[in-house]
C-alpha cells in the first residue's frame, strides 16, 4: 500500500490526466488516516531529531502555501474574478491544508525513490512512444502538461533520480540487493533526462548548472580531485553527446535561441526568446502602473492588448494570458502579496535543505540534495514560464517538496 501510495504522489502528475490533483488528494487523505489512527501502516514514528528539526521549517512552508492560497483569494475578491482565480486558489488552499494534517506523516525514503523512479521510466517511456510511433515534434504530456511543463517536470524527475544515486551508495556493503537499486535510480534518471530532451524544451535545460552546482555541494564538494575532474568529464561528454546527436533536436533549438537573441539585440524581437523579452518588459510596464493590488487574474491580457495598441510593445503579445515569469506574473497579477509567496516559496525549503548538506549521514544528504534540486528547478523554470499560474504547479511543488520533508530514511527492500 505504502508503494502505491508514494508512487502516485511522485508519477501520477506527470503521467495520469489530472493526476496532480489525485496526488494532492491522496497526500491529505494520508495526512487525515495519520491522525484519524495514529499510526498507518507504512509510516513510521520521526525520530527526535526530525520532530526537532523538521518541524519548525515546516510550518514556515505551510503558511507560504498559506499566503499563496490568500493571495489567489484577495485577487479574485479585489478584482472580482473568482472564475479565473479558483483553480490555482483550491491548488494552494489544498496543499495548505495538506501541510497542516500531514505533519506527522514519515514515509519511508526507499518508497520515495522508487516512487520516482517509476515516474521518470515512464515519462521517458511515453515521450520515447510520442517520438517514435506517433511522430510528434515535441513530446508533451495531458492537458495542461503542454511541452513546456512536461518537459521541466520530467527533468526534474531525472534529477532527483540522480540524487537518490547518493542514497543508494550510502548502503553499500548490501551486496547483491543494491544492484536492482542501481538500475532502478538510473533508468529513472535516464527517462526524465530523455523525456526533457524529446519535448525540446530549452528553459529547463539553464537548470542544468544550477542543479550541478547542489550536486556538488551535496556529493563532489568531498570527494578526491581526480574524481571531481572525472565526474565533470563524464557529464560534458553526456551534454556534448546529446548535443551533438541530431535526433534530439537540441542542437537547432539552441542555435534559434542564439539568433533570436541576436535579432533582439538589433530591435527584431521574434521567436519565443524576444517574445518573452518583450512580455516582460510589458509586465514592468504594468507593475510600475499598479505595483500593491496587481491587475487580477483577468486583468493583465486587456492591459497589455492597451500597449499593444499604443504602440508601446509589439503586436501578438496580447494573445498570452501570463507573463512567462513566475515573479513578474506573481506581481503584475497577484499583487505584492503575490510575489512576497512566491519568494517564500522558493526560499524556506532552500533553507531547510541547505542546512543538511554538510550532514555526515550520506542518506539524509542524498535527501538534502533533493530537497535542494525542487526549489532550486523550479526558480529556473520560472524565468521563462510561471509555473505556479497553473494548478499543476503548485500541486507538484508541494507534494514532491512533502515526500523528501517528510522522509524517513528508512531502508526498504527492492
Amino acid at each position: 500500500m505504502g508503494w502505491i501510495l508514494v508512487t502516485v504522489l511522485a508519477a501520477a502528475p506527470v503521467l495520469v490526466p489530472f493526476g496532480y490533483w489525485l496526488a494532492l488528494a491522496v497526500l491529505l487523505a494520508w495526512g487525515l488516516a495519520v491522525r484519524w489512527r495514529g499510526q498507518p501502516p507504512y509510516s513510521v514514528p520521526p525520530t527526535a531529531e526530525q520532530a526537532g528539526a523538521a518541524q519548525p521549517h515546516g510550518a514556515w512552508l505551510g503558511a507560504a502555501l498559506l499566503c499563496f492560497a490568500l493571495g489567489e483569494a484577495l485577487a479574485g475578491y479585489w478584482h472580482t474574478d473568482w472564475l479565473a482565480a479558483w483553480p490555482t486558489l483550491a491548488a494552494g488552499a489544498l496543499a495548505a491544508l495538506s501541510w497542516a494534517l500531514g505533519r506527522r506523516l514519515v514515509i519511508p525514503l526507499g518508497c520515495v525513490w522508487a516512487g520516482f523512479a517509476l515516474g521518470g521510466m515512464g515519462a521517458g517511456g511515453w515521450a520515447l512512444w510520442q517520438a517514435l510511433v506517433d511522430g510528434a515534434w515535441r513530446a508533451n504530456g495531458h492537458a495542461p502538461l503542454h511541452a513546456i511543463f512536461f518537459g521541466n517536470v520530467a527533468l526534474l524527475s531525472g534529477l532527483l533520480c540522480l540524487a537518490g544515486l547518493g542514497w543508494v551508495w550510502s548502503r553499500r556493503g548490501e551486496g547483491e540487493r543494491l544492484v536492482g537499486w542501481w538500475l532502478l535510480m538510473l533508468a529513472g534518471a535516464a527517462g526524465g533526462l530523455l523525456a526533457s530532451v524529446l519535448s525540446g524544451t530549452r528553459g529547463g535545460w539553464i537548470a542544468l548548472p544550477l542543479a550541478l552546482l547542489v550536486f556538488y555541494r551535496g556529493y563532489l564538494r568531498g570527494w578526491a580531485p581526480r574524481w571531481r575532474w572525472a565526474c565533470a568529464a563524464i557529464v560534458l561528454s553526456l551534454l556534448l553527446a546529446v548535443y551533438a546527436t541530431p535526433q534530439t533536436g537540441v542542437q537547432n533549438r539552441v542555435s534559434e535561441a542564439r539568433e533570436e537573441v541576436h535579432d533582439y539585440l538589433a530591435g527584431n524581437a521574434r521567436g519565443s526568446v524576444g517574445t518573452r523579452l518583450e512580455m516582460y518588459r510589458g509586465a514592468g510596464l504594468l507593475i510600475l502602473d499598479q505595483p500593491y493590488l496587481g491587475l487580477g487574474h483577468q486583468g493583465y491580457q486587456p492591459r497589455m492588448q492597451a500597449l499593444v495598441e499604443a504602440e508601446r510593445l509589439p503586436a501578438g503579445l496580447d494573445r498570452y494570458w501570463h507573463a512567462h515569469n513566475e515573479l513578474l506574473d506573481a506581481w503584475v497579477r497577484r499583487g505584492l502579496l503575490g510575489l512576497v509567496a512566491v519568494l517564500a516559496l522558493y526560499l524556506v525549503p532552500l533553507w531547510h535543505f541547505s542546512r543538511q548538506l554538510s550532514t555526515g549521514d550520506p542518506a539524509r544528504r542524498a535527501t538534502a540534495v533533493a530537497g535542494m534540486l525542487i526549489p532550486v528547478a523550479f526558480i529556473d523554470f520560472g524565468l521563462s514560464y510561471a509555473f505556479f499560474a497553473y494548478p499543476v504547479g503548485i500541486a507538484v511543488y508541494a507534494v514532491w517538496l512533502a515526500l523528501f520533508w517528510r522522509a524517513s530514511g528508512k531502508h526498504t527492500a527492492l
